[in-house]
């Protein structure tokens, strides 16, 4: 039998030590070894929001296009009116004290 160490065990040494020499590294930096981790998840993180972003783009139009089915583009519109100038008249609302002297319904 040989008595030179397994390939595996060398390998998970090498590793151990890189990641015991990194994290030493980033101590002086103030951060632990977790913290240190953050910067190198980013990358991989904007890519899933990214492609997050786009399945939820395409779920967006295939629903408005299945509530939408039926009507032509010409027809849409003013059906849209209403609940826009709802908005606007929300959204302008929302700038003005609701006043205390409202009548309470109840």
């Amino acid at each position: 039998m040989s008595s030179s160490p397994h390939i595996s065990f060398v390998l998970h040494n090498v590793a151990r030590l890189l990641r015991t020499r990194f994290g030493q590294r980033w101590r002086v930096s103030g951060l632990s070894r977790a913290q240190s981790k953050v910067p190198a998840w980013l990358p991989y993180l904007a890519l899933l929001v990214r492609r997050l972003l786009e399945n939820m783009r395409g779920n967006c139009r295939r629903t408005r296009d299945e509530a939408f089915a039926g009507p032509s583009p010409e027809t849409r519109q003013p059906r849209l009116q209403t609940p826009s100038l709802i908005k606007s008249n929300l959204l302008a609302a929302r700038t003005q004290p609701a006043g205390d002297r409202e009548k309470v319904h109840g």
